[in-house]
């Protein structure tokens, strides 16, 4: 049904509830049947109102569901109930029948809420023995009841009820008392009988499905108590007016539950996903993380979610295993998830969340969101971690070619220019010589050092302290480390802290100002380390400040083995750069006496 059509159809169904309550007031104000009939006709024109009203908003924003105009109809089927107004015995049967069928339809919509129809077996054996039991009854009662049962305080009629105008055989009063007990047994049965059954509902562990039942529960209650106390005695005057206005406030109150328990739902839905949000931030998101989230957050502990695999073209369950989702969870309820017209997941729930599958999906597509973020971030640092392994890879490859290649060739050379120069007897030429002996030395010496500080020999064998500290002597700025005994990491994460420092003191060197220091502190908390460089140089001003490549080179490092890198600054205040890891201690350093497991990266 398009928007226009809805529109058509919504307005003819509030068309149809202004004239039912317009001809309830009509019918039911002047009657000279009904006690207090003024005020009652009004009251139950305005009940009308309410209902057709409410189930018609209802309908227009779920058309997908029939609880809006389940509401509706009975706010209408209610209106006829107003021919008990009249004096006329055929159209007192009339109205009286009706409101019989209205007794059964107003428990059917109570169980059924919030959805719009019957979800447990024993809702509906119980609606179905309460409709047998009326259904049953009600025959014996028409052929030979002289007098009809009452039908509640908006009903009450105080002994100037018209005859039963359908009886078609006189019987003792004994007999008419028999079958108007049993009417009153099996309304007030199936009344009761409902209110337990909507109490069971409060307490479900569907947590969507409490929270929308419990105003409803408050509204039956006023309705119930004002029947029973109508039905228990004969009510007069104040007492009778008590009962009515009772009666009255639970109809009211009825359709606005509804909305209400439908606003709770969706407010418990909207709480549950920022919930689910701050909760993904600090877990790790994953599709098992995610289904018992959803078990949580709902209440119900039988949450499945089964995801589209699109080169298997089917469902896959938490274990990757194909399923038919169609026939993997009997006599429960599914929701499929899509996103862009296209198939994400299905979830599979208890059959009392299916008045809620619109919630369900909502939340279930929070989650799923997380997890194709939480997807993203991994595929982030696995390249992250690839880049930073290649470039690793990168300086022990140049490393070893300095070493066995140009390194090598320098020291021949030297071997060579010695010989050479203890073979002259030119004192001119062999001074000559020995200053090229000399620059070759010191040639070797400036690659030897250039190689190890590719990738530092004393990082491999001691550890991101000592490899600091040895830094620390030539830095360019004045250093000082501080090791709150972090122990040995597994190595990229040893190569990561270290080469994150040296490119924070480099940036401090170059930007800090003319005397400045820095300080390298080194912890560890459990199975996090924790680096900090701070300079106390000139700072800056970060809003605005672009991230040069240096920080950028910095997250990468950080981010490729899982950690957090923040830079804190201000102008005059230096530069603090904060570094955690997770990482469990692998031995303490003064207990190294093999570094190989550290020498590949």
């Amino acid at each position: 049904m398009n928007a226009g059509t809805r529109a058509y159809a919504v307005g003819g169904l509030l068309a149809a509830g202004a004239a039912g309550a317009t001809a309830t007031i009509w019918i039911v104000a002047p009657s000279s049947v009904l006690a207090n009939a003024e005020a009652v006709g009004i009251l139950r024109g305005l009940i009308v109102a309410s209902w057709v009203a409410a189930g018609a908003y209802m309908w227009w924003e779920r058309p997908e569901s029939r609880l809006g105009l389940l509401v509706a109809g009975l706010g209408l089927l209610y209106a006829c109930t107003s021919l008990m107004a009249s004096a006329d015995g055929l159209t007192f049967t009339t109205g009286r029948i009706a409101l019989a069928a209205f007794v059964v339809a107003f428990a059917y919509l109570y169980l059924s809420f919030p959805g719009d129809r019957l979800v447990a077996d024993r809702d509906r054996r119980f609606i179905s023995g309460f409709a047998f039991a009326s259904v049953a009854v009600w025959p014996f009662v028409l052929a030979f009841s002289d007098r009809l049962p009452e039908g509640g305080a908006l009903n009450a009629c105080v002994n100037r009820c018209p005859a039963n105008g359908l009886r078609v055989a006189s019987v003792p009063d004994g007999i008419t008392d028999s079958l108007n007990a049993i009417v009153a047994v099996v309304t007030t049965a199936g009344l009761l009988g409902t209110a337990v059954l909507l109490v069971s509902n409060t307490r479900s562990p569907a947590r969507l499905r409490r929270r929308a039942v419990e105003p409803v529960l408050f509204a039956y209650a006023i309705v119930v108590v004002s029947y029973l106390a109508n039905s228990i005695g004969d009510l007069s005057g104040g007492a009778l007016e008590a009962a009515q206005v009772g009666a009255a406030v639970g109809s009211f109150l009825t359709p606005a539950a509804m909305l209400a328990g439908q606003a709770r739902a969706r407010s418990y839905a909207s709480a549950a996903a920022g919930q689910l949000v701050i909760r993904g931030r600090a877990a790790r998101v994953s599709p098992a993380w995610v289904r018992d989230w959803l078990r949580d957050a709902l209440g119900d502990p039988t949450v499945d979610i089964a995801f589209w695999d699109r080169l298997r073209q089917g469902f896959v369950d938490i274990d990757g295993n194909v399923i038919d989702w169609s026939d993997a969870w009997p006599l429960r309820a599914v929701t499929p998830v899509v996103h862009d017209g296209r198939p994400v997941a299905v979830i599979a729930h208890s059959a009392s969340l299916q008045e809620a599958a619109e919630i369900v999906d909502g939340l279930a597509q929070t989650a799923l969101m997380l997890l194709e973020n939480a997807r993203l971030v991994d595929e982030l640092r696995a390249s992250r971690a690839r880049i930073v392994a290649s470039a690793d890879e990168e300086r022990h490859r140049l490393e070893r070619d300095l070493h066995d290649g140009a390194q090598q060739r320098l020291f021949l050379l030297e071997i060579k220019l010695r010989r050479l120069r203890d073979g002259l007897a030119d004192d001119a030429l062999r001074a000559k010589t020995e200053e090229i002996e000399a620059d070759a030395a010191t040639a070797l010496e400036e690659l030897r050092v250039l190689a190890h500080g590719i990738f530092p020999t004393v990082l491999v064998e001691a550890g991101v302290p000592e490899a600091l500290r040895a830094f620390a002597v030539d830095a360019p700025i004045p250093v000082e480390v501080t090791d709150h005994w972090i122990g040995r990491c597994s190595p990229p994460i040893e190569a990561a802290l270290y080469f994150c420092a040296l490119e924070a003191i480099q940036n401090a060197a170059k930007h800090a100002g003319a005397g400045a220091r820095v300080t390298v502190g080194l912890d560890r908390e459990g199975d996090r380390v924790d680096l900090s460089i701070v300079d106390d140089g000139v700072g800056f001003q970060p809003a605005g400040m672009s991230e040069g490549m240096g920080l950028v080179t910095m997250r990468d490092r950080i981010g490729a083995v899982g950690g957090e890198l923040e830079m804190i600054s201000e102008p005059g205040a230096g530069v603090t750069v904060q570094v955690s890891i997770a990482e469990a201690p692998l031995r303490p350093s003064s207990d190294v006496r093999d570094s190989s497991q550290w020498r590949s990266v």
